[in-house]
């Protein structure tokens, strides 16, 4: 979700999210996409299925083994999010601060995002807005302006199949190997001053995500960091070709935490004062 810097975030913008949240590199891709030619990566995989055994990975391709095995153990997740979004052109930059709970129970992944509030321009306001996912609809929620839109991302029963590049979110969820090498190349990337703090390990790794050719992205370059020792995500950041970037941070994960699935609730609010509407897949 890419907001506009002086308005509320729109539900179809840039986010990638994201289990471990799952990125959305533009809205035009639809949850039914064509995935493109599968790719065999030039780097043979390391083979460490069990997270935590033998020695660290030494390639991309093995840290997103590594991510993925600890993935499967992981049914819940909470955190503390911080939203930096900067206009390349405009060099104006916003924040907004929140908490996310997620849960990938029952192969299903769902989500809610609540912010409250932003930093713009040196001055820190309150602000009332939530994004909630239950594997079907995304219910966009501005409890300042009382305005609520619930859409639809898949027809019938089915769940939406969001992957990294898909989806209302910047988060990397159901992050699987072979589905990221598919459409992206990745690389390890260098560990800078502004990394994000090791929160259980003894320090971070970086992925660096190149689209491939014939995967419609907005975003020329996605950067992932995750910690060492949970291989929990600690950061991602898409940069986009018009130099506009988004980075999600995250804070306090806990991948214990009990969450309550009537959080993930996407029905419109009953309240006659709410402007609300559905948006169905046409």
């Amino acid at each position: 979700m890419t907001p506009h810097p002086t308005h509320r975030p729109a539900a179809c913008v840039t986010l990638l999210l994201l289990p471990v949240l799952f990125v959305c590199a533009g809205c035009h891709a639809e949850p039914a996409a064509v995935e493109p030619p599968e790719v065999t990566p030039e780097v043979a995989p390391e083979a460490h299925p069990i997270p935590g055994a033998g020695a660290e990975p030494t390639t991309a391709e093995g840290w997103l083994e590594r991510i993925e095995a600890a993935a499967d153990d992981i049914d819940t997740l909470t955190a503390r999010v911080r939203l930096t979004q900067i206009v390349g052109l405009l060099e104006d930059e916003s924040q907004r601060f929140g908490e996310l709970r997620v849960s990938t129970a029952d192969d299903a992944t769902r989500f809610r995002v609540r912010f409250t509030r932003l930093r713009q321009d040196g001055v820190v306001e309150p602000i009332d807005q939530a994004y909630v996912y239950d594997g079907r609809w995304l219910l966009d929620l501005d409890g300042t302006d009382r305005v609520a839109t619930r859409r639809q991302l898949v027809r019938g029963d089915d769940a939406a199949d969001l992957k990294l590049g898909d989806g209302p979110f910047l988060l990397p969820l159901n992050l699987r190997k072979e589905r990221v090498l598919r459409r992206f190349t990745a690389e390890l990337g260098p560990i800078d001053d502004d990394a994000p703090e090791p929160q259980a390990g003894d320090g971070v790794v970086r992925l660096v995500l190149t689209p491939r050719p014939g995967f419609d992205a907005d975003a020329e370059r996605l950067d992932l960091w995750f910690d060492t020792g949970s291989y929990l995500t600690l950061r991602a950041t898409a940069t986009q070709d018009d130099g506009d970037v988004t980075t999600v941070d995250l804070f306090r994960l806990d991948a214990t935490a009990a969450v309550d699935p009537a959080v993930f609730d996407t029905a419109l609010p009953t309240d006659p004062t709410w402007e609300t509407q559905v948006v169905e897949l046409d």
